[in-house]
């Protein structure tokens, strides 16, 4: 102190002291980066944030060098470098309680859930209204400091209208994302991990994380991820497969197209033969329903067997739809798992409903029927030309 003292004689002892404490703690924040990170953010810090912390560390120390060589030489300039050097301090601190604030609340008043063998906690209602709270007292305190730095007192009635004027002209962009998020956590019918159907999508999704203001999907056949907003999420019909409202499980239709069989003779065979072709049709959809309860690759509810029915009669074809129960999807958030899971089940209950239509000798394939009209050869030649 008494070096720094001789150097520096126009600091005062405060001052020797507020530089000295802000140099040894970036310089440990600097070397502990990882482990600091470890508890302040939720999950594993990943290498782009533990850079970008090291990197503000180094800002603000090479700033509070310049501003101390300043003020040893320019003694009027030494307050800018270090007043920007703190307020950088003060911004990235109050992200980083943010987030450690915004993990105990969800550990506080969030839910508790079993995802892939590992405890989690999901937002609700609760905690992320609770969270909300706490960023707007982060927001008012943050710039509460920022102007005592800046020794703008007497603007600070003038900041205040510039930030109320800017969150209410653009209002209209972040307040439906952030209403929207939290009727998706009052609604407490989709949280993170579930199994989703967005209306107009064709893929399945797994919800990874609903956000303030988006939600990140996984695609479960591409295996890529999805970003939408929130009220973008919510302005379509989500279908939530992991909700199921029967213990019999997902009930799931498949359709297949069968051709219209030839019978011939009088009205007795002809209703002898239908009898037949319907006894082959059912004994096809038994014998695919047997083979899958014993192919334990094949998630299906074994408790409870196959219903089927023909539910259109078309111009080409009858159509049948059968009816599966899957079991219930497990909380992972793994989409290869889901995929087994959900269309591994689906493409092998076709393929044991095509193998069971083979020993019944029952086509699946559409025939394409065309009708021709002869012309009438005692027609007049005059209507035979058009």
């Amino acid at each position: 102190m008494e070096t720094l003292a001789k150097i520096f004689p126009e600091l005062s002892q405060v001052e020797i002291l507020a530089y000295s404490a802000m140099f040894i703690g970036n310089i440990l924040l600097f070397v502990f980066a990882r482990p600091f990170l470890r508890l302040i953010v939720s999950g594993r810090p990943t290498e782009s944030k533990v850079r970008i912390f090291r990197t503000l560390n180094v800002l603000v120390f090479v700033l509070q060098l310049i501003g101390l060589l300043l003020a040893h030489y320019y003694g009027e300039l030494k307050g800018y470098l270090p007043n920007l050097a703190q307020s950088i301090m003060v911004i990235y601190g109050g992200m980083l309680l943010y987030s450690f604030l915004g993990g105990q609340f969800k550990k506080r008043f969030g839910k508790q859930r079993v995802v892939d063998e590992k405890t989690i906690y999901l937002e609700t209602y609760s905690s992320r209204l609770v969270t909300l709270i706490m960023l707007f007292l982060l927001i008012l305190i943050v710039i509460y400091i920022l102007i005592l730095i800046w020794e703008a007192g007497d603007k600070f009635d003038g900041i205040y209208a510039i930030i109320a004027a800017f969150m209410a002209f653009t209002s209209g962009i972040w307040a439906p994302d952030i209403i929207s998020g939290l009727i998706i956590l009052n609604t407490e019918i989709l949280e993170d991990g579930d199994v989703i159907m967005i209306d107009g999508h064709d893929d399945e999704y797994v919800i990874g994380r609903v956000t303030l203001i988006y939600v990140i999907l996984y695609d479960i056949r591409n295996n890529h991820r999805t970003l939408m907003r929130n009220h973008q999420f919510t302005q379509n019909r989500i279908d939530n497969l992991s909700r199921i409202t029967s213990s019999n499980g997902i009930r799931w239709s498949l359709v297949y197209k069968i051709g219209y069989p030839a019978f011939t003779g009088n009205r007795t065979e002809r209703v002898t033969q239908l009898t037949n072709f319907k006894d082959r049709v059912g004994d096809m959809f038994t014998a695919a329903n047997n083979a899958c309860n014993e192919n334990e690759d094949i998630k299906i509810n074994g408790s409870k067997p196959f219903d089927w029915a023909m539910t259109n009669a078309g111009d080409y074809a009858l159509e049948y739809t059968l009816w599966i129960y899957l079991e219930r999807i497990p909380n992972t958030k793994i989409t290869s798992t889901i995929r087994k899971h959900l269309m591994g089940t689906i493409y092998k209950v076709n393929e044991a409903v095509y193998d069971a239509s083979i020993a019944e000798d029952i086509d699946l394939s559409t025939p394409d029927l065309q009708q021709l009209i002869l012309p009438d050869n005692n027609a007049p030649a005059s209507s035979l030309v058009s």
